[in-house]
């Protein structure tokens, strides 16, 4: 039981001071601030964090592709990136520990376009709509006798 706590508060703090090695110039507010423990799958032990933070997706994306992590012992395995219902996650093992580092996967949001306002039906060349019949004759009527 001591080897495998061990385990973890090693794999945790090597992870962490990973991730903000391999961050901290370009995405300095992206943040693995609250670790979990739990059993995978297989049985294994499992650490897992959400990455927080305005730039979460590129950082996780350059973490996982670019940034080397030593990966020393038997049975470590080379980060894959994997898309699951909601959520993106950067997965690997190490030290006989699953390590998972992941964000939400929200659609883009479309900025707000303006209200347009309805086009008013235009039938001559001035752009003014044309005069009824009967208030034309009337305007003829009153021009006459003044």
């Amino acid at each position: 039981m001591l080897k495998l706590a061990e385990a973890l508060i090693e794999t945790k703090e090597s992870a962490t001071r990973s991730w903000y090695l391999a961050v901290r110039d370009r995405y300095p507010s992206a943040l693995v601030p609250d670790w979990r423990s739990g059993t995978a799958e297989d049985g294994a032990p499992r650490l897992t964090v959400q990455v927080i933070g305005e730039q979460a997706r590129e950082a996780l994306h350059h973490f996982a592709s670019a940034y080397p992590l030593a990966l020393a012992n038997a049975g470590d395995l080379r980060p894959v990136c994997e898309y699951r219902p909601g959520r993106v996650v950067c997965v690997w093992r190490t030290r006989g520990v699953w390590v998972e580092m992941w964000h939400h996967d929200l659609p883009a949001v479309p900025a707000p376009t303006p209200a347009l306002m309805p086009k008013r039906r235009q039938s001559s060349p001035s752009g003014r709509l044309p005069l009824s019949r009967r208030l034309t004759t009337r305007r003829q009527h009153a021009d006459k006798e003044n």
